[in-house]
């Protein structure tokens, strides 16, 4: 038996719990430097309290989408911090008509009728356009964005300008759950349409996968049949907390094709039911993919690296004969990438 434990993530709750007692006698100066634009004397006070929960968070102030402001404290594009902001957020107080608090830039429509400046280049933001197409085989989005301007400035600027725009078109959140690939071009392409349509193009999306859903999918691991199960959407923005990846594998007498009779089946399916499913619990983690393959059945959950659920995981693995369970920091979601 192979069961492998480690020390639980340090997720930084006191800092989190230092930023939010801070935060009551901040608000007011913050709501100060929002009207009169000086932010002199706060900059390097928010950065501070910001960095001592984890040095390479990003943050800003901006409009709130519900309330007059919002404060966003993100991981940066870096998935490794994304259960850092998380957590930070799940300390917050309860938003008001003031001040609402999120960890991803939200959508900023009126941001698509303004005029911006960058890299040394204005660019008019009504009229840039996207064309978009959804993939036949993943709940997922491509894209290509479109500005005339584009013929005229440097690819990195074009490459700045579709991902900012994608921001406030769908939220940070919403482009990483959604979109697929994203390309650029000074040429229009076909099909062309106003950003908003690719946003209602995400909410019918996403409508759509608002229950969890699971996909059969199936293949050859070393020229013997795999099987599995795997839930959609498979990205990892779905579940902020859950960064620690465990794998339980059960081993089992197979079939000449490396499967489990109806009867085996069955056996493994009741204990995942009933033993790894009383260790999961209903909040601090999740089976998202499950193969099978010769003689083996592999189980992949993610868990909140803060918690003891990937621990208890390990423990009721124990129980099944010859049994294997294995943890690791896996906030990307890198060790099921294949199964999206």
């Amino acid at each position: 038996m192979i069961f492998s434990r480690r020390k639980r993530q340090d997720s930084g709750r006191a800092a989190i719990v230092d930023f939010w007692a801070w935060w009551p006698a901040a608000r007011p100066r913050v709501e100060a430097a929002v009207s009169s634009g000086d932010w002199s004397a706060l900059t390097s006070e928010v950065s501070g309290r910001v960095a001592a929960v984890h040095k390479d968070l990003a943050w800003e102030f901006s409009r709130g989408t519900g309330a007059k402001h919002a404060l966003v404290v993100s991981c940066g594009g870096d998935p490794a911090l994304r259960s850092v902001a998380a957590r930070w957020h799940a300390l917050a107080p309860a938003g008001d008509p003031d001040w609402e608090y999120h960890t991803a830039r939200q959508p900023d429509f009126d941001t698509l009728r303004a005029k911006i400046d960058i890299g040394g280049a204005e660019l008019d933001l009504t009229e840039l356009r996207i064309a978009f197409t959804r993939d036949p085989d993943r709940p997922e989005i491509d894209v290509v964005v479109f500005h005339p301007r584009f013929a005229v400035v440097p690819d990195a600027v074009r490459g700045q300008v579709s991902f900012l725009v994608l921001d406030w078109v769908l939220g940070e959140n919403g482009v990483e759950e959604w979109v697929g690939a994203v390309e650029w071009t000074a040429d229009e392409p076909d099909g062309a349409a106003d950003p908003l349509r690719l946003a209602e193009a995400v909410a019918d999306l996403r409508a759509e996968y608002r229950e969890p859903q699971w996909v059969v999918f199936s293949g050859t691991l070393r020229g013997m049949p795999l099987t599995g199960l795997a839930q959609r959407p498979l990205r990892s923005v779905r579940w902020p907390r859950f960064d620690t990846h465990v794998a339980v594998t059960l081993p089992f007498a197979a079939e000449e094709n490396g499967l489990p009779d109806d009867e085996t089946l069955a056996g493994l399916r009741e204990f995942e039911d009933t033993v790894l499913a009383g260790a999961l619990g209903d909040a601090d983690g999740e089976l998202l993919v499950v193969e099978t393959s010769r003689g083996e059945r592999t189980l992949h959950y993610y868990a909140d690296g803060a918690t003891p659920v990937a621990d208890e995981l390990i423990e009721a693995a124990k129980r099944w004969p010859r049994a294997r369970a294995e943890r690791s920091l896996d906030p990307a979601f890198d060790a099921i990438a294949q199964f999206r």
